[in-house]
């Protein structure tokens, strides 16, 4: 097998675009880094193409050898981190196709995200989320959930939960649709409070400004935790997460 050298081969070149959301919009692909994160994601996301180090390539074939019509090129160190987000990659990485997720109404626990922003509290939300069983997860203004940070975060959860953009209009109908519940600091003490409904939507703001007026109108309740020592507020990945698991 041929090991590609140069940075200016045309795959190398359109794994590279990929870091910009321009370019994932653009291709509708995405990259994903490491054995563990190949490992876990499920064989309906569909891999285009992987490039691996010669010192992994065995690696690579046994991850390909359960999907059909993707192509492994084996690269150098020093093109292998050219196509990385991190210091020190693996020496895996696959260019995958983005899916395509309809906005469908949830069935049970879903997660409404209105403006969350920071790549590492959005890839911590989708963990914790998949933790808690809330299958479903509407992005409003999000950090891009395919980006390399956000993937990396989640540890494979964005592959166990369905997640999709929506518009403002589309999360309003959502919260009208379902027993929602904005996550606030003006609202009942969620330790004391019984959390019921199905399906249930809990919605989550933007690390500085919080959720949406707009959108905090339509909740049919409105959850807070307590706060000790003068605390205003907390992480909104910290906060939400407590929130989740209330419902287990």
């Amino acid at each position: 097998m041929e090991v590609i050298a140069s940075t200016q081969n045309k795959f190398v070149k359109t794994a590279r675009s990929l870091a910009q959301k321009k370019f994932r919009n653009e291709t509708g692909l995405f990259l994903v880094e490491g054995i563990n994160l190949l490992r876990d994601m499920p064989t309906s996301v569909e891999i285009a193409y992987i490039f691996a180090t010669e010192a992994r390539l065995d690696e690579a074939k046994s991850i390909m050898a359960e999907r059909e019509g993707a192509e492994i090129f084996a690269v150098t160190q020093a093109v292998m981190e050219s196509i990385s987000d991190t210091v020190t990659p693996y020496g895996i990485a696959a260019v995958c196709r983005i899916p395509t997720v309809g906005v469908l109404r949830p069935v049970g626990k879903a997660l409404l995200l209105d403006g969350v922003s920071d790549p590492g509290n959005l890839g911590t939300i989708l963990r914790t989320a998949a933790a808690c069983d809330f299958c479903d997860v509407y992005a409003l203004d999000c950090a891009d959930v395919y980006s390399p940070k956000v993937i990396r975060a989640t540890l494979g959860a964005l592959f166990k939960v369905r997640v999709c953009e929506v518009t403002e209009n589309q999360a309003i109908s959502l919260v009208r649709e379902t027993d929602s519940a904005a996550l606030d600091m003006s609202g009942e003490n969620i330790l004391n409070a019984r959390v019921t409904g199905e399906p249930l939507l809990f919605i989550a703001g933007n690390e500085a400004h919080g959720v949406r007026e707009i959108i905090k109108r339509e909740a049919k309740k409105t959850y807070s935790l307590p706060m000790k020592n003068g605390m205003e507020s907390l992480n909104v990945a910290v906060a939400t997460a407590v929130a989740m698991y209330r419902t287990i």
